[in-house]
Order: C-alpha cells, then structure tokens, then sequence
C-alpha cells in the first residue's frame, strides 16, 4: 500500500493555503463577516440620517414631523453608508469591508421602518413591508419555476465499441475523514469502475490525525493502483484543503470527486470522457454527474431528501444550465478538465461549501459547467442531527459564497454580465435569506389565521374581515383590502396588488408541494409520491438548519460538521433499471463468455477431426490410445475431485470470513452508537486560531433550490 506524506512549511503552516490567500486577496473565504463594521455602518447611516434631519433627536413634538421628511432621511442615510465605506478602505486596507457598512445601511432603513409604523401609519410600513417581500418571492419563485419547467436532460451514451478508444489518464480525488465504517464501501465502489487500470490517478485523501481510517484502508487491501496522501497537519482542516494537495499532485487530463459514502455508475469515467469531446467547442471545463440517494426508503427523512434530490439534479440543476449563469456545483461527481481547475487555482480552503464558489469562479473566468447523463448513489442522511449538521454547513457555505463574491459587486456584474449576476442572487444569495425569512412569515400567518377564526366567533362574516377598516369591537385581525366608498383610490389598488400577491405566494407553496410529487422520484424510486405532500415538514427543518448557519456565519464561518455516514439499513437497493452501465457491462460479459464458448467448442471440434483423421492413418494404435485415454480419463477425473474438494474448502473459508465480519460489523455498530451517545456530534474542539480548527468534510454540497417555495 502506498503511503505519501506532505509537510508543513518551516512555519508550520499548509503552504497550498498560504499561496491561496496571497494569490485570492479578499476574495478568499477567510475573512468572514466583519460584525464591527456591520455596526459601523449601521452607527454611520444613523448619524448621517440625524445631520440631514436634526429634528430626530429635538424632542418628542418634532420627532414625529421629522419622520415625515422621508426624502432627507434617505438622503441622510446614504451619505452616512458612503463615509462608513470611505472610512473602511482607509482602514482596512488589505481587506474589503464595503459590504458590511452595506448591511449596516440596510438594517438603519429597517429601524426606520419600524419608527414610522410606531410613531405614524402602520399601514402604510406594513404595505411598503409587504410589496418588498412579495417581490423578492415572487421573483424567486418564478425564476425557480422557469428552471423547473425548462429542466430536461439526456446525453448520450457509451457505445459498444469504446472500448477501441485511447482513454485519458483520469484522476480521482476521494477526501477522507473519520471513515472507518465506509472505507471498504469506496473501494470496492472504484474497483467497479470500467476504466483502464493503467489509466487511473487515484488518491484517498486523509488527514495526518486520521489513523482510525487509515487502519480500515490497511485492511480493506487498498489495490496497487490507489495511493493514500496524507495532507500536512495545518489549519483549516477542511475537504477544499485537501483537495487542493490532490490536484497538485493529481497525473491525469481530467479528475473527478468521490466521497466516501459514493457509488458510482461503472461508465461514468467514459461518459464524462466523451461528454467533454462533445462539448469541446462550448468551453466547457466542468460536468456534474446527477447524485440519488440508494437509501430512500429508510424513513420519512430520507424520502423527503431523496426527492430533493430528484428534484435538484433531474430538474433544476439543467434548467439552469440551459438559462445560463453560473452553476452550483455538487460537492462530488464533478468532472474537471485540471488544466482549467489549475487555472482558477483548484477551491477556496476556508469555504465550507466549496464547489458552489468553484462553479461561480469558473464562470467568472469565461468557462462554462454542464451535466452528465451519470448517476452517483450515495446514502442520505437518516437521523435529524445528523441531517442538520450538514444542511447547516450547505447554507452557510452558500452564505460565505454571497459574501465573497459581493465584497466587490461591481467586479461580479462586469464579469459574469447582469443576467448571471440576477441569476447568481437567485441561486446563490436567495438561498439563505428566504430560509431565514421563512419562519417570521408563517408566524404572521398563523398568527392572521388564528385571529380570523377569533372575530368570526364572534359573528362577523370573513368579508366584512377583509375588507373593512372601520374599528370593530374586539378584533383581532387587521383588514387586507381597502375598498370602502371614501378610500384613497391609490391605496385601495395597492391593497388590491399586494392582496393577489400574497394569494398567489400562498398557491405557490401547494404549487411546489405538486411539483414535488410530480418531479420527485426517479424511475424505479416507489413510494415517494404520499412523502411529498409532507414537504412542508421539510421546510421547517431547512429552516431551523438556515438559523443555525446564519449563527455559525458570525462565530464560527470555517468550522466544518461532520457528517455522519454508515447510518442507513444496510446497503440500501440501486434501483436496477437506472444502472443501465452495470446491464451493458453484464451484457458484455455474457458475450464474452459466448465467444469464448464457441471458440472452445470450435477448438474441440477441431481436434476430434485430428484425432479420428489420425485414427484412421494408424488403426493399428487404436488399442494403445484407448489405454492412453482411459488413463487421461482416470487422471481427470481425479483432479476433478480435487478441486471439488479445495472448492469445498475455500466455501468453508469463505462463510466462517463472512460470519466474522458480520461479527465484527456489530461490534462497530455498537461502538458508533456508544460513540454517539458519548459525543453525538463527533466535531472536533474549535481552535482559536483565525482559520477554525473545522473537520475535513465528506458529504455533498447540495441542493437548496426550494427554500423560496415556503
């Protein structure tokens, strides 16, 4: 088994990660949100707000007409944010905090908002409220929709004789962190591929602490071909990382990623070979193969995972190939050409969802993404920790994604034009804001709900509700439209608009719950249908995993969950009729081994055509061959029974193996679930270093596409 070892530098430190933050500047992921400067430019917009209108803080008389005076207040705002920002560059010098003074403007114009629904017309901020929110959604929702509806893929497949192709020399990365359970699943996984041995760069990724996955490699008999790298003991301890050190000494023309949970298609090599010399005139220097969950049916969990999946990967991933703009990428089974990835030096070490930044920076370099007709079967999480440790760490990636990139949001529009730039806000940025935004929404609604069903207890009708403003006894509910006889015709149109809104952002949700059980499964996938009118429930927990990540994104930006694998019953069924290599490859074989039989048969035939032309030559040796046969026959059957009996033998062998390793696959189990009562989370301490002491990640970046839908 071949072990190679990286250092450190003199300093300690990872050198890879050193050139990465020299050469990206502030668009590395490093830095994080900058909380003092949010509040800067929070305290900036407010002081500038106070010079444009110094009646804010002339006494209680004035206040009230001050806020009137919404222009200057504006005004005021903005040139506070402006000088906030100036001050920023002076300051910080080797790093951009622009975006932060921005946050800082952004939550000075909520606070606004706030004191003129207080002191003034809560109508009128509440109707100003609802029409940003309906817009954001509803522009959201639409481009999702558009995606979903133009969301077909198929390319071609391999064809019979590819085998008479020269194939590339074809590196896979496989990252590997506190894997034990499934280290000999990946490489009897890589063992399946239909590729030329001598053709395959493969490295198992560790980290120098990992030796419990290291022993399991030593026992699962890791082939001559595969090499073990073991990256330098540095910070951040994070997937990108070590990735990076596996492209640097990566020998191929192309590579690929594969987790430690993954089962790939045998073709997939060969079809992403071929799907980049289709593609070679479109630039294209990325393909993502298609993931699916082979557990599914464990519980409800992973049934509402698998079709989002489904969803995500069959649907909306090419939707968005086909409306252009950068592609988020999923965090295994992406095939790069490594000249390109080299090119954009490999991923950002500090970003705990790192393919998502590496698809943005590869269409900021001109380059373009598309998709593999492969599947990748991976096991979807089953336990709700487990589950949201890892939504938690996907969104907040997505959220460091939005705030590296907009650090300098004039330079991402010039490079990826304005329709990538609205695009790269409605699958990137959105993602974490509408999530967050979820649950303050629904407690409006409930809480709407609840006090109409109060005031029609009460007798009134659920018109009279809706639409009157007079004050009515002991109401709890607020009016929708305003469409009495002396109405300002202006704000009874908008409460109209912004009623029809809201109605169709409520439809929306049974909209995508339909799309959910019409999309949701793929071909051999039963049982999906009755779990999807429950997604409703998973937009809870996509929820719960946003707040958690908004929290991690100020205290801890770097640090990486573990996720947990080995959890599912057993292997889980690869629905057959979807493995439509592994049926090529058998079919294959069965022609093989026909050819084989009939040259055989030919053979014999031949020889016996010998033998009797011969016999007929020389009549007077027929006695001697029979002796000679008989003999032959004797010493055949003899050996015949010999191998019976060493078969025999090496069946024993064979069951008491299996009976063993069932063994000691219990006793794993109950060391994982004493392990996990002990310490559930299996995360490593945090360091105190600014990188985050953060675990190598193992699982998928994945899809966060229906958060809007909520």
């Amino acid at each position: 088994m071949d072990i190679k070892r990286l250092d450190c530098d003199s300093n300690g430190q990872d050198p890879l990660v050193i050139s990465y933050q020299e050469n990206r500047g502030d668009n590395c992921a490093r830095m994080g949100i900058s909380v003092p400067w949010c509040i800067g430019g929070l305290l900036f917009a407010c002081l500038g707000a106070v010079l444009f209108q110094p009646d804010l803080i002339s006494g209680p008389g004035k206040f009230e007409d001050a806020l009137l005076n919404y222009k200057e207040i504006f005004y005021g705002l903005v040139a506070g944010t402006v000088a906030a920002i100036l001050l920023s560059k002076i300051v910080s010098r080797k790093s951009s905090t622009q975006q932060e003074c921005f946050y800082g403007f952004c939550a000075a114009v909520f606070l606004y908002g706030m004191l003129y629904a207080l002191y003034l017309n809560i109508s009128v901020s509440a109707g100003v409220a609802t029409a940003v929110v309906c817009l954001i959604y509803l522009v959201s929702i639409g481009f999702r929709l558009l995606a979903f509806g133009v969301g077909w893929f198929k390319s071609k497949g391999v064809p019979d004789d590819a085998e008479m192709l020269e194939w590339p020399v074809y590196t896979i990365l496989v990252p590997l962190y506190k894997e034990r359970n499934v280290a000999n699943s990946i490489i009897q996984s890589l063992n399946n591929l239909d590729y030329p041995r001598d053709c395959l760069d493969v490295k198992l990724l560790l980290e120098a602490d990992d030796n419990e996955t290291l022993d399991a490699l030593e026992a699962a008999h890791v082939p001559d071909w595969m090499e073990i790298l073991v990256v330098p003991d540095a910070q951040p301890r994070t997937k990108p990382r070590a990735c990076n050190h596996g492209l640097a000494c990566a020998k191929g023309e192309y590579l690929v990623i594969f987790d430690a949970e993954d089962k790939p298609e045998p073709d997939q090599l060969k079809k992403a070979v071929m799907r980049f010399d289709e593609l070679e005139s479109k630039n294209v220097v990325c393909i993502q193969a298609s993931l699916a969950y082979h557990n599914f049916k464990q519980n409800l969990l992973t049934r509402l995972f698998a079709i989002e999946y489904n969803m995500w990967f069959t649907r909306f991933q090419p939707g968005l190939v086909k409306l252009g703009g950068p592609l988020p990428l999923g965090g295994t089974s992406n095939h790069f050409k490594i000249s390109a990835l080299k090119e954009v030096e490999g991923w950002d070490p500090y970003n705990v969802t790192e393919d998502c930044d590496l698809g943005v920076r590869l269409h900021a370099h001109g380059y373009k993404c598309d998709l593999l007709d492969s599947t990748t079967w991976e096991e979807a999480n089953s336990r709700v920790g487990n589950w949201l440790r890892q939504r938690s760490r996907w969104i907040k990636g997505y959220m460091i994604t939005h705030v590296v990139w907009f650090r300098h949001p004039l330079r991402l529009l010039f490079k990826i034009g304005p329709l990538g730039f609205c695009r790269f806000i409605m699958v990137v940025s959105s993602v974490g804001l509408l999530a967050v935004a979820n649950p303050l929404l629904w407690a409006i609604l409930l809480y709407w709900a609840i006090a109409v069903c109060h005031d029609l207890s009460l007798g009134y009708s659920f018109y009279e509700l809706l639409a009157t403003r007079a004050e009515i006894a002991d109401r709890w509910s607020w009016p929708m439209l305003y469409l009495e006889k002396d109405e300002d015709p202006t704000w009874s149109m908008v409460s109209q608009v912004l009623f029809t809104l809201s109605c169709i952002l409520f439809a929306a949700n049974f909209l995508f719950v339909l799309i959910a059980c019409i999309w949701g499964s793929r071909k051999g996938q039963r049982g999906l249908f009755w779990a999807a009118l429950l997604s409703p429930f998973y937009w809870v927990l996509m929820s719960i995993a946003s707040w958690k990540a908004l929290w991690q994104l100020i205290v801890r930006p770097h640090y990486w969950e573990k996720t947990v694998h080995g959890l599912g019953d057993g292997e889980g069924e690869i629905p057959q009729d979807l493995s439509t290599e592994t049926k090529r490859i058998e079919k294959k074989k069965d022609d093989d081994t026909d050819v084989s039989k009939n040259s055989d048969e030919s053979a014999n035939s031949d020889a016996l055509e010998k033998a009797e032309e011969k016999s007929e030559e020389s009549p007077d040796k027929d006695a001697d061959e029979d002796s000679q046969n008989t003999a032959a026959d004797e010493d055949e059957s003899s050996e015949d029974s010999a191998e019976q009996e060493g078969s025999s033998e090496d069946d024993e062998i064979e069951e008491v193996e299996e009976a063993q390793d069932d063994i000691d696959t219990e006793e794993s189990d109950e060391d994982k679930k004493s392990d996990e009562a002990s310490s559930p989370d299996e995360a490593q301490p945090e360091s105190n270093s600014d990188s985050d002491s953060s675990q190598t990640p193992e699982a998928t970046d994945g899809p966060e596409a229906d958060s809007s839908s909520q």
